[in-house]
């Protein structure tokens, strides 16, 4: 039984935020996504750099800028040490609330479960 809560017909809240330098962005406004049992809330002042893809030129062409909101919410939770498997499993769910067709979506979440578990690591030091 799924037991997550809409919010006002809305999975997430407006993503408010500001460039600071070299790719990085910082919330202004905490992000809430209504996906999961609890809701996952990014602080304002968390750092991220949106939703980092390869700079191949093909690869970067057919993925930037299709989950934004979810690759914020996925970084949050990368940071926070959620647990991989929860972060990745909240990524492809919250990239299906956010709109984004399933021919893109699980090309990103797959990219994500082979490559991910280095940052996912790093992150924790």
């Amino acid at each position: 039984m799924d037991t997550t809560v809409l919010q006002g017909g809305k999975w997430f809240s407006d993503l408010v935020h500001k460039y600071v330098e070299n790719g990085q962005w910082v919330l202004t406004q905490s992000l809430f996504y209504f996906g999961t049992a609890d809701p996952v809330i990014v602080p304002a002042g968390f750092r991220t750099d949106l939703d980092s893809v390869p700079r191949v030129p093909v690869v970067y062409a057919a993925f930037k800028g299709r989950a934004v909101r979810a690759a914020v919410v996925h970084d949050y939770l990368y940071a926070s040490q959620q647990g991989k498997r929860f972060a990745d499993q909240t990524f492809l769910k919250a990239m299906k609330h956010e709109g984004v067709p399933a021919r893109w979506r699980y090309p990103i979440y797959w990219a994500v479960v082979l490559f991910g578990g280095s940052i996912y690591e790093r992150k924790r030091s």
